[in-house]
C-alpha cells in the first residue's frame, strides 16, 4: 500500500524560508512515506474567512486509492488541517502546535492576539467543544514544553476532547518547528506511523 504525508506550514512559513519542513520530508522518506510540501497563501490583502485557507489546501489535497494519507501541519497550518478534516478524512494527523484561534480560545488570549484574529478573520468562528467530538481521524499532537500558555492550553484541552489522539512534548522546544528540539518530538510520531 502507498503512502504519502501533506506538510502544511505554519503562518508566513514556507520550507524554503524554515528547513525544518525538508527535514521532516526527510523522516517521512526514511518510513517509506511520500511527502508533499503545500505552499499557502497566507496574509490576505483584505480581511477574509479562514475558510479561504482550508479551501487552499482541500484544491492540493489528494487520495488516491489504496493509499495511506497523513497530514502534517504546524500551528495555523495545524489549525487548517484540523478544520479539513471532516473532508479530508486522512488515515491520521499530526497537529504540531495547534493555533489557539476557536471560540472558546479568543477570551483568554492577548488582547493584541485577538484584535489580530478579529480584524484578519471576522468571518471565522470556530468552536472546538463542537468539532472536536466528530474527529474521526487518528490525531497525534505535538508541542514544545517552552511554547506559550496559549497554545500548551489549546493542545492539552484537544488531548482530551478528541477520542483517538495522543500527545507527545518535545523536551526544550519553542514555538519554531525547524529547531532540532522541536523536530525531535516530531521523528517520534512520524516513527510511530
Amino acid at each position: 500500500m502507498d503512502k504519502i504525508a501533506y506538510i502544511i506550514p505554519g503562518y508566513g512559513e514556507s520550507r524554503t524560508k524554515q528547513p525544518g519542513y525538508n527535514k521532516i520530508a526527510s523522516m517521512f522518506r526514511e518510513r517509506g512515506i511520500k511527502p508533499i510540501h503545500i505552499e499557502m497563501r497566507w496574509r490576505p490583502a483584505k480581511p477574509e474567512s479562514f475558510q479561504n485557507y482550508i479551501k487552499q489546501f482541500l484544491k492540493k489535497y489528494k487520495k488516491p486509492k489504496n493509499t495511506k494519507v497523513y497530514v502534517l501541519g504546524f500551528s495555523f497550518g495545524a489549525l487548517t488541517a484540523f478544520l479539513s478534516e471532516s473532508k479530508a478524512k486522512p488515515t491520521a494527523m499530526i497537529l504540531c502546535s495547534l493555533s489557539p484561534y476557536f471560540k472558546e480560545d479568543i477570551p483568554k488570549l492577548p488582547k493584541s492576539w485577538s484584535r489580530w484574529w478579529n480584524k484578519n478573520y471576522p468571518d471565522s468562528e470556530y468552536s472546538f467543544n463542537q468539532l472536536a467530538p466528530r474527529i474521526k481521524t487518528k490525531i497525534f499532537l505535538v508541542t514544545g514544553d517552552k511554547e506559550g500558555p496559549e497554545v500548551a492550553r489549546r493542545v492539552r484541552s484537544a488531548k482530551k476532547l478528541i477520542k483517538e489522539s495522543s500527545l507527545t512534548i518535545a523536551k526544550g522546544a519553542k514555538h519554531r518547528i525547524s529547531r532540532k528540539e522541536y523536530l525531535v518530538g516530531v521523528k517520534k510520531v512520524i516513527g510511530k506511523l
